[in-house]
């Protein structure tokens, strides 16, 4: 059931005319009346216009993506998978969005190693499948994503549920 907010005033015009404007704004569900209220506040301020009737409608559960379920912001370091954002650590962000950018291809654990942690070829270390199981499990029902290729490396499935928001 969707938040609605109203402020009644009254019109001397000849014919009623309706302005539609959607105002989207990413928040926390518990925050979201307030913020609404603000923005109402706000227009009715701006606009001013005697005899018009404003109204909000805030949605009170989060809204499934029309396409994907896990979102990669890179210019903002953001993730949303749709249950909400998704706090990861600098190189759990930079493995999941190497990963995503190239879906279908397996990543070599050398390759990974060099690019994201800049070690040299033939350095043996868990610290890539370390921080693959923490971020599987930040990923919560995504984690499904990120396949294991034993002994080869990780690739990046279901791209169609991913979108990566340049």
């Amino acid at each position: 059931m969707p938040y609605q907010f109203s402020a009644p005033m009254t019109v001397s015009s000849s014919q009623a005319a309706e302005v539609t404007v959607v105002v989207r704004v990413s928040t926390n569900n518990d925050q979201a009346p307030l913020v609404a209220a603000r923005v109402v506040d706000a227009v009715r301020t701006a606009v001013d216009v005697p005899g018009t009737t404003l109204t909000v409608s805030v949605p009170t559960q989060p809204r499934a993506y029309e396409r994907g379920e896990l979102r990669i912001l890179p210019a903002a370091r953001r993730v949303f998978h749709r249950d909400g954002a998704v706090e990861l650590t600098r190189m759990e962000f930079d493995l999941l969005l190497h990963l995503a950018r190239r879906p279908g291809h397996v990543q070599l654990r050398t390759a990974l190693l060099s690019e994201l942690w800049g070690l040299p070829d033939g350095v043996e270390t868990r610290t890539l499948d370390v921080h693959v199981r923490r971020l599987r499990r930040k990923l919560g029902p995504a984690a499904e994503l990120i396949t294991t290729v034993r002994g080869v490396g990780y690739r990046m499935d279901g791209a169609e549920r991913v979108i990566i928001e340049d």
